[in-house]
């Protein structure tokens, strides 16, 4: 029987409760914080005992925003009054503290702005209803939920997560679960469903979402009474009766049952009632994750890893409180680096190389799909930044931005000023990197590096004996790193670091700019840019062999970007007129993206589709039919213009590509946001 992962939904009898959603769409919800901007309600996207989910537009002078809008149900406000109002208020004071950091944790789906709806509801009833503005996240072609990401990855491999993956997972839940503890909230409902996840492969992020009974800590374990949270999730003395007072040691018992389901797909606990609920949990018997069947065959071969992690969940999910971790980061230690030890047996596996080549048959179905685009901040508008030097976007669309006014950071709504406090040079700062998950790397004149995360500016490293301002970098600064080097009076220079350690430096001679460069193989790279001549310059550089090796293309002015996925073996370069090449595999491919358009930005996303951008316009790649069969890059493909506005009149300088979801950057801080409608 095909494997096919259980949703996990079961709650308490309040999900019974049948009552037409509060409101409609078209409704408009002013903002009470920002003025001129409204929430305009377009359709349900989910239904909670509490509260209904839409999804809507922040309409406001700048542009429109896509974001969900939680609305607490009548019922529930009549049964509370002021105290449910009072909950809603105490959650988003508290959650908004997360916001308090530069940048935010990427781990909690983010809140934008609260307030209460007075309005007449279908039943003609007036009501006041507490409502939350929050993060929309862009599920992608593997799914929205948890759930539907292990359910996706059991169809496409047979297996649930594989160790990597689940590692990565892991932490990101518990970073994001001490980070909501750390601000007095208790979530109460941790399970599949309530984690949101976007991105692929290494920009893959996992969310903390639905905090609709979340209370703050010490609060009672109940609301009037009445048992929450989900069987099987919800800790025992969250599923009792009596008053019990909370603490993240509840949060961290659901955090143990979601890692036993992203490792096996199936539940930790399988039970049908309160009863079998409150005996499973009060016993001392708990299943293996080799008693999984979807268990990846990696980690069933490691018997170290199985019996370590039995150990962490048997005691996160103790009945005694004082038995369990009291962080949610004490858990992952216990597990996470166990994942990361494991090696992959032969070829088998629920790999992302498996998952990837599963995606793209599907992309090409669905390649021809409808986009939707929208103006997301217009070009120049007041908050944005001056110009935009470099851009690094994390997996959810967040950005980290160096601009000729300093640091700054796009959360997705609104840009916000980044602390540059004990930067050595904050002006001199040219070049953003992402470095992981919510970990960017901020690189400034005479090689400072320095690292920001959600707790503020990191390490600093100043790595000497390179007098030069880096302008490009690509690759792993603590493996293997190319950076585009500049000094006054001479050619651009390559720089590698290798290991933490520079090794001799490549002087492009007969280079005017460098204007872009990406990772194509794993020791390999695309470099682009203008020649002496006045002619476009495309190279493949092999760093540890000091080798650079020119490419015959075509005769333009320049080549303004490239991109490249190093695991597919694959480059993308565009330029000025249009001009366009592909490089996979060693075999190259010159094509026209549009004739006498320049193309200022490109991207290649997880599957290898193109896509590229230039002053007011964006354009995608769709493979020849020969390519799509086989994978090969023997005849050109077509490009086809997906979105224009003349308005926009400075250069795209950067592209963030996902599966279903496009966002691109205007010199000036406009941005552009496209998503897939399937």
């Amino acid at each position: 029987m095909e494997p096919v992962a259980k949703a996990v939904r079961r709650s308490s009898y309040l999900d019974e409760i049948e009552e037409p959603p509060p409101m409609w769409p078209g409704v408009e919800i002013p903002s009470e914080a920002a003025r001129g901007v409204v929430y305009r309600v377009q359709h349900v996207v989910g239904e909670g005992a509490m509260s209904v989910a839409y999804y809507a537009l922040r309409a406001g002078p700048e542009g429109e925003t896509p974001v969900v809008v939680k609305v607490l149900r009548p019922w529930f406000v009549r049964k509370g009054g002021a105290t449910a109002e009072l909950i809603v208020t105490k959650e988003a004071v508290a959650l908004g503290r997360l916001n308090e950091h530069v940048p935010p944790t990427p781990f909690v789906v983010r809140l934008l702005d609260a307030g209460t709806y007075q309005g007449e509801l279908t039943t003609g009833e007036e009501v006041g209803l507490p409502w939350l503005a929050l993060e929309y996240v862009h599920g992608g072609a593997e799914g929205t939920t948890l759930a539907e990401r292990v359910g996706h990855s059991l169809r496409d491999t047979g297996f649930a997560f594989d160790p990597a993956r689940a590692a990565h997972a892991v932490q990101c839940l518990a970073t994001g679960l001490s980070a909501v503890h750390d601000v007095g909230v208790i979530h109460r409902d941790l399970k599949p469903d309530n984690v949101l996840c976007c991105g692929f492969g290494e920009d893959e992020i996992f969310k903390i979402a639905d905090f609709g009974v979340a209370r703050p800590a010490g609060f009672s374990g109940t609301f009037g009474g009445t048992a929450l949270g989900t069987l099987g999730y919800a800790a025992p003395e969250l599923t009792a009766y009596e008053q019990q007072i909370l603490g993240p040691p509840s949060d961290i018992f659901s955090l143990a049952a979601v890692v036993f389901y992203l490792l096996t797909g199936e539940e930790y606990f399988d039970v049908l009632n309160p009863g079998q609920a409150l005996a499973a949990m009060c016993s001392t018997a708990r299943r293996s994750v080799r008693d999984g069947r979807w268990l990846s065959p990696e980690l069933r071969a490691s018997d170290a890893a199985c019996r370590s992690i039995d150990f962490a969940l048997a005691a996160a999910t103790s009945h005694a409180l004082s038995k369990r971790p009291q962080r949610a980061d004490a858990l992952a230690a216990m597990v996470v680096p166990w994942l990361r030890d494991v090696r992959p047996v032969g070829a088998v596996g629920g790999g992302s190389a498996l998952r990837r080549d599963k995606l793209r048959e599907e992309e090409e179905l669905t390649g021809v799909a409808r986009w939707a685009w929208t103006t997301v901040r217009g070009p120049g508008s007041e908050e944005a930044p001056r110009v935009v030097r470099s851009a690094a976007w994390d997996g959810d669309g967040r950005c980290m931005v160096a601009t000729s006014a300093g640091l700054s950071f796009w959360d997705g709504s609104a840009w916000v000023e980044v602390d540059t406090r004990g930067l050595p040079n904050p002006e001199g700062v040219r070049l953003t990197r992402r470095i992981g998950a919510g970990r960017w790397l901020v690189v400034a004149d005479d090689a400072t590096f320095a690292t920001y995360t959600p707790e503020g500016l990191g390490e600093l490293r100043h790595l000497g004996a390179m007098h030069m301002r880096f302008a490009l970098l690509s690759g792993d600064l603590d493996g293997l790193a190319l950076l585009v080097g500049e000094a006054e009076g001479e050619p651009p220079t390559l720089c590698t670091l290798s290991d933490r350690r520079w090794l001799k430096p490549i002087p492009l001679r007969g280079v005017a700019v460098v204007t872009a460069l990406a990772r194509v193989e794993a020791t390999r790279w695309l470099v682009v840019g203008r020649g002496k001549d006045g002619r476009g310059y495309v190279a493949m550089v092999a760093p540890l062999e000091g080798e650079v090796r020119s490419l015959a293309v075509p005769s333009v002015r320049a080549f303004l970007a490239c991109a490249g996925q190093h695991e597919l073996r694959m480059g993308l370069a565009a330029g000025a007129e249009g001009a366009a090449l592909w490089l996979r595999g060693g075999a190259m491919v010159t094509e026209q993206v549009e004739a006498g358009a320049d193309v200022s930005a490109v991207g290649v996303d997880a599957v290898g589709r193109g896509w590229a951008a230039g002053a007011g316009k964006i354009w995608r790649h769709r493979e020849a039919a020969v390519g799509a069969a086989t994978g090969s890059l023997q005849q050109p493909g077509r490009w086809s213009c997906v979105w224009q506005d003349e308005s926009f009149t400075a250069p795209v300088v950067s592209l963030f590509t996902d599966l279903g979801i496009v966002i691109a950057m205007a010199a000036d801080g406009g941005i552009i946001e496209g998503r897939a409608l399937r």
